[in-house]
This record gives structure tokens, C-alpha cells and sequence, in this order.
């Protein structure tokens, strides 16, 4: 049995002191700079949205970055998670909307570093080799599957001047550019409203230029207008630098859908070197082209809440 952080903690964190910064056991924020130095810490961030600033638009000091261009909009706007009819705590939750000008990508959303990211000397850790990410997610009455890349956990290896950032494609091996992520994202026919979530994951064996989705062990539909608790378990592969590949594998990712396991893959090979961590997160939406019916007036939205990134399974 998995275990799991109890709720009093959980209630603590994201309903009466509302931290948006690094969480010690003793329950006393702290400031981002300390990610990856408490071993003894269960909950190492939590946003419940509720601290945000200026009609919802500014996040809290050193924690998200927020994704801005001219194709999207990312704030905080007036909501709550309900679950099975019963509305929970809060009165803010996170929406991000996104709309064609007729050509290009589009994309929006939040950024989070978890340790040195872009250099070696930015104070933040070396980052960590587990996580568990927990969050609330619904997609609008009006969205409709399409192509799209959803929230991603990866890594650099800064002691690579080459060193690629989390997010670039098409690269086959990418043990060459000293980098992973992988991203949990919503999949359908285009067009439908019926969804699935996946993984979309850049690791050392993927086949072709472009990430791997994972085999779905049990599925769960996801359903418009309804909120759904997303867990997701990434677990960096061990390094034994006497092999002649030291990368072993038994990396392993999980995702829990509503509390229900519906992926588990344990053989995945991250890594070759032992310093090369997770180290970024982002809550975001990436769409590879959207129908011109997501215009400015009629954006695509997807709303999230409730987030916490722990070195243990929390659970909805």
C-alpha cells in the first residue's frame, strides 16, 4: 500500500496557512531558494491559488513564472474544485485560456523551478530524483479534444554547456543533448468531447524523434465541465557509472486518475549521469494549432487547482 500524506497536513497546507512556497515539516513556509536541502520534508510546494495578486494575474514572489504572449491568457479567476456535487474550499482556481490568430502554436500557463535550472549557481538545489505531483483539473464545457501538450517534470544536465531545455522536440536520442521530460497531457479524436489523460515522455529509449505514450493499463474517461484529480509519480533511474551503460533501468512512472492507477511503466531510463534531476515543473497547455472556432472572444479553457508537489503519494 502506497503511502500517503496525511489530510490534516494536506488541510494545513492549502487551507489555513495557503502556502505558496516551500513547505517545512514543522509546516513553516519558507522561500523557494531552499528546493531540494530538507530531506525531512514531506511537502516541498503547494498553491491553492488564493494568494494571487492584481485581478488574479500575479502569482506570489519567487514561486511560478507566467507564460505570456499574445495568443493566451493565464490568471486566477473566481471558482472552486466540486467534486461528486460538493464544492470544496477556496474561491480562486487557475484558468488558462488559449486562441488562434490563424496560424502557429499556442500555449499558456505556469512555470515552477524546483532546483538550478538555468545555471549551476542559482541557489535553488540540485533538484531530486522522486516526485509526486498532485493537482485538480477541468477542461470547458465547450473544449473539444485536440492537439495538445499538457503539465511536464524533466531535467538538465548544467554541467553540459549544450544542455537542451525541457520542452524541445523531434530529438531522438536525447542522452545527446543532456536533457529529459515528460509531460501528462489529454488525448481524444479530434474534435470530441470525450478525452483520456497520458503520458507524452522523452527518455533514453523512446523509438523515434518524438516523446513516448506510455500503454494504458486501466481507462478512465475524462469528461468535460467536471473536475478530475490528476497524481502523477516520476521516479529518475539509478546510475551505475561501472556498466558500460550506466543508465539502469528502473526508472518508473505512474499516473492516478481520480484515484485509480491507470499507467505504471517501470523500466524507464532517464538518465546517464547521476546530477541530471528534475529540477522544472509547468501546469500548462501547448496546442499545436487551434480551429479558428478559439478565437479572442471564445477562447479554449482549462482550469486547475489544488496543487502539491510531494516525495510521497497524496491522493485526491
Amino acid at each position: 500500500m502506497l503511502a500517503r500524506i496525511g489530510t490534516s497536513l494536506i488541510r494545513a497546507i492549502l487551507g489555513t496557512i495557503i502556502v505558496t512556497g516551500i513547505v517545512t515539516a514543522a509546516g513553516a513556509a519558507e522561500p523557494p531558494a531552499s528546493n531540494g536541502r530538507k530531506a525531512d520534508t514531506e511537502v516541498i510546494f503547494a498553491d491553492d491559488f488564493e494568494s494571487w495578486q492584481a485581478q488574479g494575474a500575479r502569482p506570489p514572489k519567487n514561486t511560478w513564472t507566467v507564460r505570456r504572449n499574445k495568443v493566451s491568457q493565464t490568471r486566477v479567476v473566481p471558482g472552486k474544485v466540486t467534486v461528486d456535487g460538493s464544492p470544496g474550499a477556496g474561491r480562486g482556481v487557475l484558468e488558462v485560456a488559449c486562441w488562434t490568430e490563424g496560424s502557429g502554436s499556442q500555449s499558456g500557463g505556469l512555470s515552477l523551478k524546483l532546483g538550478d535550472y538555468n545555471h549551476r549557481n542559482e541557489g535553488l538545489g540540485d533538484g531530486y530524483d522522486e516526485l509526486y505531483v498532485r493537482y485538480y483539473v477541468k477542461f470547458d464545457e465547450d473544449y473539444r479534444a485536440v492537439r495538445n501538450h499538457g503539465a511536464n517534470l524533466g531535467g538538465r544536465d548544467l554541467t553540459r554547456n549544450d544542455a537542451a531545455w525541457v520542452g524541445m522536440a523531434g530529438i531522438r536520442d536525447v542522452s545527446t543533448r543532456g536533457y529529459f521530460y515528460s509531460g501528462v497531457q489529454p488525448r481524444g479524436e479530434l474534435g470530441s468531447r470525450q478525452l483520456e489523460i497520458g503520458f507524452y515522455s522523452y527518455h533514453l529509449d523512446k523509438q523515434g524523434p518524438w516523446g513516448e505514450n506510455y500503454p494504458v493499463r486501466k481507462k478512465i474517461p475524462i469528461e468535460v465541465g467536471t473536475w478530475h484529480c490528476i497524481e502523477r509519480h516520476m521516479k529518475l533511474n539509478s546510475v551505475d557509472p561501472t556498466r558500460a551503460d550506466p543508465a539502469v533501468a528502473d526508472g518508473i512512472e505512474e499516473l492516478w486518475i481520480d484515484g485509480q492507477l491507470t499507467i505504471r511503466k517501470e523500466d524507464v531510463r532517464f538518465r546517464r549521469v547521476g546530477n541530471l534531476r528534475i529540477t522544472f515543473f509547468s501546469l500548462e497547455t501547448y496546442y499545436h494549432g487551434l480551429p479558428n472556432t478559439y478565437d479572442p472572444t471564445h477562447p479554449i479553457r482549462v482550469y486547475f487547482d489544488n496543487v502539491i508537489i510531494a516525495r510521497r503519494y497524496v491522493g485526491p
